[in-house]
C-alpha cells in the first residue's frame, strides 16, 4: 500500500510534468505569458475540483455502506430474536466492508433458516389438521405470529408421528371389528338396527370417524354381539341337550334324529324355533309315554348316583325311585331328583374326578395282583411280563400320591363347609379303609382256599397218584414232528418186538409233579410220605422170586431217570395192590394179574407195566 508521503511525491512529479508539457504547449501556440497563467490557474481548478468530486464520491460510498451495515444488522437482530437466537456480534476489528459482508451472510442464513422453519411448520400444521379431523381430536397448539422454534418443531413432528401411529391402530382395529361384526350378524342371521351399526356395516372404510367415542361404541357392539351369540349358542346348547335327552328317553331312531339335524349346526334364529318346536312334539310324547321315561329317568339316575358314590342308604332316601304309580308327579319327581345330581356333581366335579382317579389307580393295583398271581402269565412274548411290571410300579407309585392328594382336597372342602364330604355313605377316610380292608381279607380268603385246593391235590395224588402233564409247546423224546397215518399206525404194531414193548413200557413212566405245600398240610405229607415209605421197604423186602427181572429192570431204570419214580408213587401202587400178599406170588406174572385185578380204575399214573397180552 503507497503511504500519503509518496502519494504526494508521485502526484507533485506527475502535476510537474504536465504543468512542463502544457508549458511548452503554450509556447509553441505562442501564447502569451498571461494567458499562460490564466490557463494554469483553469488547470489547478480543474484539478481541485475534480479531486473534490472524487472524496465526495468516496464519502457517499462510505455512507452507503454505513447504511447497509445498519440495515443488516437490524434484520439479523430481528431474526435472532425471532427464532430464538441470541444477538449476533461481529468483530471489531473487522472493516466496513468485512463487517458488511458478515451481516449479509448471516442476514442470509437466517431468512432460509426461518423459511424451512415456516415450511416445516405448515406441513405439520396440515397434517395435524388432518389426523385431527378424522379422530375427532383437537389440533396442536403453537402460538402463532412468530417463527416456531426447534423445540416446537420437533415437538410438533412427534405428535404428527404419533397421531400417525394411532389412526393406523384405530383403522386397523376398526377393520377387524368391522369384519367380526359382519361375520357375527351374519351368523346370526340379524340385521343392523342401529344408525351406528348401520355405519359401521354398509358405509365405506375411509368414511368413519376415528374418534375415542366412536372406537369406544364400536367395542361395545362387538362385546354385545358377542355375548349375543355366546348365549344363543348356550341357549342352543341347552335346546340340543333337552332334545337329546328327550329322544333317549323315547328311543328315536338314528335316522329320524339324522333328518331333524341335517343343516341345524349354527345359532341362528331359525334354528332356535325349530327345536323349540322339535322339543314341545317331543314334550308331548313324554306325557304318552310317562313309565317309559320315569324308568329312563330311573336309570339316568342311578348313573349319577354311582359318579357321586351314593350309598344305599342315600339312595333309599328318594323313595319315589320304587314307586310303581306312574303320573306326572312321579316324573316330576324324577326330573327334579336328577337335575339336583346332576348339580350336585357338578358343583363338586373335581372332587369326583380325583376321587374316580384314586378308584381307577385302586383297580388297576388289584388286576396287577390277580395278574401277578396267574401262572399262565409266564407264557410271555415280546415283553409283556415287562410291561405289566413297569405299569404295576407306577401304579404302585401314583396311588399313595393321589390319595394325599384327595385328602387333602376333601379336609379343604369339610374345613370350608363345616361338614364331611360323604363317599359311598361314609368319610372318604373311612371310606379308604374299608376298601383296603376289603382287599386284605380277600386276599386272606383267597390264600385259605388255594391252600385248600393244594391240600386236596396232594391228598388226591397220594391216593391215585399224580396225572403227567406235557407242557403245550414240548414233545417226548421220540415223538415224530408228524402225526403217523393209520397205515403207518398198522405197520409199526405188526414191527414191534418184545424189545421194544419193554422200552415202551418203561418210557410211560411219569413222575408224579411236586408242588410247593402249604404249611397246613405239612403234616399230612409228612405223615403219607412215611406211611408210603414203609410199604415201598417192605414190598421190596419180600423175599419173592418173581422169575423175571423186567420189574427189577423197570424200577431201576425209572429210579434213574431225574425224579420219573417216587415213593409215594410206589406206595400208591402198593395200596392200590390192597389185600395182595406178595410172599403168596410164586412168579412176576401172578402178581401181576394180582395187580390189574385190584387197582382202581380212576388211577391216574401207574409204575406197573402192562402185560405184553394187552399192548
Amino acid at each position: 500500500m503507497t503511504s500519503p508521503s509518496q502519494l504526494r511525491d508521485e502526484l507533485a512529479k506527475c502535476l510537474e510534468s504536465s504543468m512542463q508539457k502544457f508549458h511548452n504547449i503554450w509556447l509553441d501556440i505562442g501564447i502569451c505569458e498571461s494567458q499562460q497563467k490564466q490557463r494554469s490557474e483553469t488547470v489547478v481548478e480543474h484539478l481541485r475540483n475534480l479531486l473534490e468530486e472524487m472524496v465526495q464520491e468516496e464519502e457517499m460510498l462510505r455512507s452507503q455502506i454505513r447504511t447497509r451495515i445498519e440495515k443488516y444488522s437490524k434484520e439479523v437482530r430481528e431474526l435472532c430474536e425471532d427464532m430464538s437466537y441470541p444477538d449476533y456480534q461481529f468483530k471489531k476489528s473487522y472493516s466496513m466492508l468485512q463487517t458488511e459482508k458478515d451481516l449479509k451472510m448471516r442476514m442470509e442464513t437466517l431468512s432460509n433458516e426461518k423459511a424451512e422453519r415456516v415450511r416445516k411448520f405448515d406441513h405439520f400444521k396440515d397434517q395435524d389438521q388432518h389426523l385431527c379431523d378424522i379422530m375427532c381430536l383437537t389440533p396442536y397448539y403453537i402460538p402463532s405470529g412468530s417463527t416456531p422454534t426447534l423445540e416446537q418443531l420437533q415437538a410438533l413432528e412427534n405428535h404428527v408421528a404419533s397421531l400417525k401411529i394411532e389412526k393406523d391402530k384405530r383403522f386397523h382395529e376398526f377393520v377387524n371389528s368391522k369384519k367380526e361384526i359382519i361375520k357375527l350378524f351374519s351368523e346370526m342371521e340379524k340385521s343392523p338396527e342401529t344408525e351406528f351399526a348401520r355405519d359401521v356395516v354398509c358405509e365405506s372404510d375411509s368414511t368413519f370417524q376415528l374418534s375415542t367415542e366412536n372406537m369406544k361404541a364400536l367395542t361395545v357392539l362387538k362385546v354385545e354381539l358377542e355375548e349375543e351369540k355366546e348365549e344363543m349358542k348356550m341357549k342352543v346348547d341347552q335346546l340340543w341337550n333337552k332334545l337329546h335327552v328327550l329322544w333317549d328317553r323315547l328311543d328315536i331312531g338314528e335316522s329320524e334324529r339324522a333328518n331333524f339335524s341335517k343343516g341345524k349346526t349354527s345359532v341362528k334364529e331359525p334354528v332356535v324355533k325349530a327345536l323349540k318346536e322339535e322339543i314341545s312334539r317331543c314334550e308331548k310324547l313324554k306325557f304318552q309315554n310317562i313309565q317309559r321315561f320315569v324308568e329312563g329317568l330311573r336309570k339316568e339316575l342311578t348313573e349319577w348316583w354311582d359318579k357321586c358314590y351314593y350309598s344305599q342308604q342315600q339312595k333309599r332316601a328318594f323313595t319315589a325311585f320304587k314307586s310303581e304309580n306312574f303320573t306326572e308327579e312321579l316324573l316330576q319327581l324324577h326330573d327334579e331328583e336328577v337335575l339336583r345330581m346332576k348339580t350336585y356333581y357338578e358343583k363338586h366335579h373335581e372332587l369326583f374326578e380325583d376321587i374316580s382317579k384314586w378308584a381307577d389307580l385302586f383297580k388297576k393295583m388289584l388286576e396287577h395282583e390277580r395278574k401277578a398271581n396267574d401262572p399262565n402269565r409266564f407264557n410271555n412274548r415280546g415283553g409283556k411280563l415287562l410291561l405289566e411290571e413297569k405299569e404295576r410300579k407306577k401304579v404302585l407309585k401314583e396311588l399313595p400320591k393321589v390319595e394325599e392328594d384327595v385328602k387333602a382336597l376333601i379336609a379343604d372342602w369339610e374345613k370350608q363347609h363345616e361338614k364331611p364330604f360323604l363317599v359311598d355313605g361314609r368319610r372318604f377316610v373311612d371310606y379308604i379303609e374299608k376298601q383296603w380292608a376289603t382287599h386284605q381279607s380277600s386276599k386272606i380268603i383267597e390264600k385259605e382256599e388255594r391252600n385248600k385246593a393244594r391240600a386236596k391235590l396232594m391228598e388226591e395224588e397220594m391216593t391215585y397218584g399224580s396225572k403227567p402233564t406235557t407242557p403245550a409247546k414240548r414233545r417226548f423224546i421220540g415223538t415224530p414232528s408228524k402225526t403217523p397215518t393209520n397205515k403207518q399206525r398198522r405197520m409199526n404194531d405188526t414191527n414191534k418186538t418184545p424189545a421194544s414193548c419193554g422200552r415202551l413200557q418203561q418210557n410211560s413212566v411219569f413222575a408224579s409233579p411236586r408242588p410247593r405245600v402249604p404249611a397246613s398240610a405239612s403234616k399230612i405229607l409228612a405223615s403219607s410220605r412215611r406211611r408210603s415209605g414203609r410199604i415201598a421197604r417192605k414190598v421190596l423186602g419180600e423175599k419173592v422170586n418173581f422169575g423175571n427181572s423186567h420189574m427189577t429192570t423197570h424200577y431201576t431204570t425209572s429210579t434213574n431217570q431225574n425224579d420219573t419214580f417216587s415213593q409215594t408213587t410206589l406206595g400208591s401202587c402198593v395200596q392200590s395192590v390192597g389185600v395182595c400178599n406178595a410172599s403168596t406170588m410164586e412168579s412176576y406174572h401172578e402178581f401181576e394179574k394180582a395187580v390189574h385185578h385190584n387197582s382202581k380204575a380212576n388211577c391216574r399214573s401207574s409204575i406197573i407195566p402192562k402185560s405184553p397180552g394187552k399192548l
